[in-house]
């Protein structure tokens, strides 16, 4: 009794120790939450009881013992530091977590899975009849048809939407075993037990039900396989397998079934022909079933399958069948059901009734280079994967398993849960490449879909919860930063889509970041905020190094950090930062080594009222005063001279700086901006001058009917090629890893490893024509072909145009780019390293690829101007659009909260970063789309140089010469007329002679290119000077009679009453025809030769 006494007491000490231990637990929780709060809310002052994680899991242990794992711990830690507010549970501690989770965890882990069993679609083929089965399916890969003939018949072909195409009823007391395409003679063949259906499937009306059955045979046919011939067009062999363990061979010609329909009148729903008639060869390979039989073209040999324990497998070539030489024999116990031959691991897999899936060399038949064993059952069928490397493999009992060729590893089993006792069977399996799909036949036919082929998710893609701030590009570390409007930052692995850190409120709580910027070595970025502050951070580790605090008397939003650019700085330990704020100014930051705090050293002084006034070009004087360090740009003032003012200030119009770039290179020391209302400004620090490049017409003027954002200049860019780029010939222009600063051109859409700038030296045009303006062929300042690269700007415009300039403010190139809806605002833009890959993205989601390359060459050729490509890669606005040269992908980041992946050169999705399953952003051919996108790429091809341009429109009828001198010209005088009143017979000589014109060899020459005082449309179109006919031949005054009668009754004779005058002209207009006076040669044609 006392005993149970202390067991009770023990029992209850130890409950109220836990229970003592999870007070403490839920108070240490607190304070640890309380703490984090104060650090992103930026109150917090560091203590010495502060807790840190060794404090934390110190406290841990010490309340529930030394048993708690750190992996544990550290979880807990690291979850209640990056959300504080987050619901938590004891349980954690232990690695226990709720059910939620787990089923969250489930449902993310289905997408790492190979197919999608919970994606599965079914297709129940109408017309079967009962209890029947799918005995056969076979994939043609370049029509995309799918043949499934059923064990009683019925032989049904798919298209690739899996509807329907055509269907036939093979009524035949024997069951269909096998079917295949012959793709010499277009037709479908299948095979009985006892006899061979030849179908045309491409016959319509009553003709399509009607097929050729050749027999009969010596043996019950098992199984068909179609060997592809090539040198043969109008001849098949088809391998059958049998019960008696022999393989034939049989060929057909088309004279075979051509020439037998041809002399057959009646309409016979089959034909019957004679199998003796037809060339056959055959030999004993098994002694049992030949359960399979299959052509590997890769190998040039065929491969048959049996229960034969001794001749399991025969791999050999088709001149064994007619011959009794050695074949190549592999043995196994209890044979083998079926085999796959995988092309690039070179290896054949087997499966029979062991349950054992085998790997034999084609070279080695003594011993199987690996053993896969996982089966519970018979294995019926094995399919291979050739793109992923997998083998797919299916038991008896419906379990499919997934295994990796290359590692000999299983990634997946899943089994077919529906359906009765009958129906436990697959009879047939296929992998269809095209649309990376598991297809299985039984009562039904069954798709499993690829993971990677499945929009990743139901809903949009996301990578953040709020939408997209900045997105930049680390080409050393080869990671992805992003930034939302939560302020948040995350950093990704590119490869993969991983994510290796973040960073919550790095500028204080709830405070949003703006922009942020990498330095040149990729150590460093920089964070501006909405409220001025700017941060500097080491990229590797995401620590904070240097800070610029808020001012006391800043207003909101009036040092809104719209862009951020790293200077160079010749000093190290030293940062420079050039900065554009909300109120259009730009100034310019230092962080020294020793101080955490960053200065404001630099300003620009506001130009844009004194070009208001008129002055086009303004000098700059530069400041003699010494800061001590080395200034990349040094303290200016505006010289102004004094003029009368074109514009009268307008509060009205915006007229703030909205974008900035900047080009330091030997002989350039420039910075560019861009206005809200569409003006141009360059600051030249080298010349200590400012000019305004470009003004909009009406851009200082407020007009209620039009849109005020109308002239607005979205993103601003320099486009000047390197040195080290520019010194290559056109021949090895292709930007490589290994050539230009890690810059590679993307691969072709075929396969080929074809750059996209490859086409930069080509001359053609382009199919689709943009609207543009004339470009003159000399060159501002140049004197030859080896001159210096001058560099060109580039514009985004809010109406939608993409212009090219030079720096001295010429128009070079104005091009609306072509996506589905035309006149698109324009976001961003982005060049590659070398400057021959221009990209750009709209508000509506699209981005547009242009080839630059040749382009940037003088005299600068609008022609070698080119839009690639358009796709559409977002529902809503992109914010930013970057170029991965190395990678050759495009990375686009949106306001719908996700950053994608996409191939450069044909515009497919390869994924978003934040999704489970890793990138697989090696060049595919599958084309898969995000689920809330639906267009398809659009690519503009050239044309051929070598190509016709044929006129795609037809010309007016005009006279033709020859048709009137053989009509006769008195015809016309003596026709009868007409019946009724005011009506005109339209048979005239005239009309009967036109015809189309014969296009002449010699065009007019213009001597006008452009009017600008006609407008935009009318005043391209180009003018011509016609010569002026030197005579011209009328036609016959047809309708005289009418004219002198109708003279007697001209105003101004008197000849009776005025009353009576006018109803004797209109009897007298009655009786004649009413034909008009009229020289219809003149208004037809101008000039009529002799």
């Amino acid at each position: 009794m006392d005993a149970s006494e202390d067991k009770h007491v023990n029992a209850a000490l130890q409950m109220n120790n836990f229970k003592a231990a999870l007070n403490g637990f839920e108070k240490l929780v607190e304070r640890t939450a309380a703490q984090k709060r104060d650090e992103r809310a930026g109150l917090f002052v560091q203590k010495a009881d502060m807790i840190d994680y060794e404090k934390f899991y110190a406290a841990v242990q010490a309340l529930f013992g030394p048993e708690v794992k750190n992996q544990d711990v550290k979880c807990f830690y690291r979850k209640l530091c990056n959300n504080p507010d987050a619901p938590t549970d004891w349980c954690e501690i232990f690695g226990y977590y709720s059910s939620e989770d787990d089923s969250l965890t489930s449902q993310l882990d289905e997408e790492n899975l190979v197919f999608l069993v919970s994606r599965k679609q079914r297709v129940i083929i109408s017309g079967s009849r009962r209890r029947d089965v799918i005995k056969c399916i076979v994939k043609i890969p370049h029509l995309d048809l799918l043949i499934a003939a059923s064990q009683r018949g019925l032989i049904t072909v798919f298209n690739n939407q899996m509807r329907v195409q055509t269907s036939t009823n093979v009524t035949d007391t024997s069951w269909i075993t096998g079917c295949d395409y012959l793709s010499q003679l277009k037709r479908i063949v299948a095979t009985t037990e006892r006899t061979i259906i030849v179908w045309d499937y491409k016959a319509q009306g009553s003709n399509q039900e009607n097929y050729f059955v050749i027999k009969p045979m010596d043996h019950c046919l098992l199984c068909v396989c179609v060997v592809p011939v090539t040198d043969q067009l109008s001849r098949d062999d088809i391998l059958l397998g049998d019960d008696g363990g022999f393989v034939n061979k049989f060929t057909v010609n088309t004279d075979d079934f051509g020439l037998k329909q041809a002399k057959t009148k009646k309409k016979v729903q089959n034909q019957v022909l004679d199998s003796k008639d037809f060339k056959s060869v055959k030999r004993k390979l098994h002694n049992d079933w030949v359960m399979k039989v299959r052509y590997i073209s890769t190998l040039n040999c065929f491969g048959s399958c049996s229960l034969d324990s001794v001749h399991s497998l025969v791999l050999d070539t088709l001149k064994r069948l007619e011959d009794s030489a050695p074949v190549r024999e592999f043995s196994m116990p209890r044979g083998a059901n079926t085999f796959c031959y995988c092309i690039k691991a070179n290896v054949i897999v087997t499966g029979g009734d062991d349950k054992v899936l085998r790997l034999w060399h084609p070279n080695i038949s003594t011993k199987p280079v690996g053993k896969l064993v996982g089966h519970m059952f018979s294995i019926t069928e094995i399919v291979t994967n050739e793109k992923d490397q997998l083998v797919i493999s299916l038991s008896s009992a419906k379990v499919f398993r997934v295994w990796d060729i290359q590692t000999l590893s299983l990634l997946q089993v899943f089994h077919d849960s529906q359906g009765g006792p009958g129906d436990m069977q697959i009879y047939s399996m296929i992998y269809d490449s095209n649309h990376g799909m598991l297809i299985a036949g039984s009562t039904v036919i069954d798709m499993y879909p690829l993971a990677r082929m499945i929009q990743d998710t139901k809903q949009v893609p996301h990578t953040h919860e709020r939408e997209i701030n900045v997105m930049l590009y680390n080409k050393y570390f080869h990671q992805v930063l992003t930034i939302c409007s939560e302020s948040i930052i995350k950093v990704w692995e590119l490869e993969t889509g991983l994510q290796i850190y973040q960073i919550l409120d790095p500028h204080g709580f709830s405070v949003e970041l703006t922009s942020a910027a990498i330095d040149e070595s990729g150590f460093l970025f920089a964070t501006g905020a909405y409220n001025g502050t700017v941060k500097i951070w080491d990229f590797g580790s995401g620590q904070e190094i240097k800070i610029l605090p808020e001012g006391k008397d800043w207003k909101e939003e009036e040092h809104w950090i719209k862009r951020l650019i790293f200077l160079k700085v010749p000093e190290k330990h030293q940062h420079l930062l050039l900065a554009l704020d909300h109120s259009g100014k730009i100034k310019m930051m230092q962080g020294k080594e020793n101080d955490i705090c960053l200065a404001v050293i630099w300003e620009l002084p506001d130009v844009v009222p004194v070009l208001q006034d008129g002055n086009h070009i303004v000098r700059l004087k530069a400041s003699t005063k010494d800061r001590g360090v080395t200034m990349p740009f040094p303290d200016v003032t505006l010289i102004a001279e004094k003029t009368f003012p074109q514009h009268a200030n307008n509060p009205a119009v915006n007229t703030e700086v909205n974008c900035i770039d900047l080009l330091q290179v030997d002989g350039y020391n420039l910075i560019v901006a861009g206005t809200l209302n569409g003006v141009i400004i360059l600051w030249n620090f080298v010349t200590s001058t400012v000019k305004e490049l470009y003004r909009p017409e009406d851009c200082f003027t407020v007009n209620p009917d039009l849109d005020p954002k109308r002239f607005r200049i979205n993103d601003i860019l320099f486009l000047l090629r390197p040195p080290e780029c520019a010194r290559r010939s056109s021949q090895d222009s292709v930007c490589s890893s290994s050539q230009c600063d890690s810059s590679k051109g993307p691969q072709s859409s075929k396969g080929s490893k074809q750059s996209i700038h490859d086409g930069d030296s080509k001359d053609e045009p382009t199919d689709i024509t943009m609207g543009e303006q004339p470009v003159e062929k000399k060159h501002v300042g140049g004197t030859g072909a080896t001159e210096a690269q001058l560099p060109l700007l580039v514009t985004a415009h809010e109406d939608g145009h993409l212009r090219l300039w030079t720096i001295e403010g010429r128009l070079l190139k104005d091009m609306l780019p072509f996506t589905k809806h035309s006149a698109i605002s324009l976001t961003c833009l982005y060049t590659d390293s070398c400057a021959r890959i221009l990209l750009t993205g709209n508000v509506e989601g699209h981005v547009i690829l242009c080839s630059i390359g040749s382009f940037l060459d003088p005299p600068h050729d609008e022609k070698k101007f080119r839009q690639l490509l358009a796709w559409r890669a977002h529902a809503l606005e992109i914010l930013q659009a970057i170029y991965v040269e190395e990678k050759q992908v495009v990375l686009t980041a949106s306001v719908d909260g996700s950053v994608r992946l996409w191939h450069a050169l044909n515009g497919h999705y390869c994924g978003y970063f934040g999704q489970q399953r890793s990138f697989d952003i090696s060049q595919t051919g599958d084309f898969i789309l995000p689920c809330d996108v639906n267009e398809y790429p659009i690519e503009i091809k050239e044309e051929s140089k070598f190509t016709e341009h044929k006129q795609k429109y037809e010309y007016p009828l005009i006279l033709d010469r020859q048709r009137w001198d053989k009509m006769s010209s008195m015809s016309l005088l003596f026709k009868r007329a007409p019946t009724k009143p005011f009506k005109v017979e339209h048979d005239f000589k005239f009309f009967k002679s036109l015809s189309s014109p014969k296009i002449r060899k010699y065009s007019l020459e213009g001597f006008m290119t452009e009017n600008k005082e006609a407008g935009i449309v009318f005043g391209s179109l180009p003018i011509y000077r016609v010569p002026s006919p030197t005579s011209l031949r009328f036609l016959p005054l047809i309708g005289s009679e009418v004219i002198k009668e109708s003279s007697d009754g001209i105003p101004g004779r008197k000849k009776g009453g005025h009353v009576q005058q006018e109803k004797t002209q209109r009897r007298r207009s009655l009786k004649k025809p009413l034909v008009p006076h009229i020289n219809l040669a003149s208004f037809f044609f101008p000039a009529i030769s002799k």
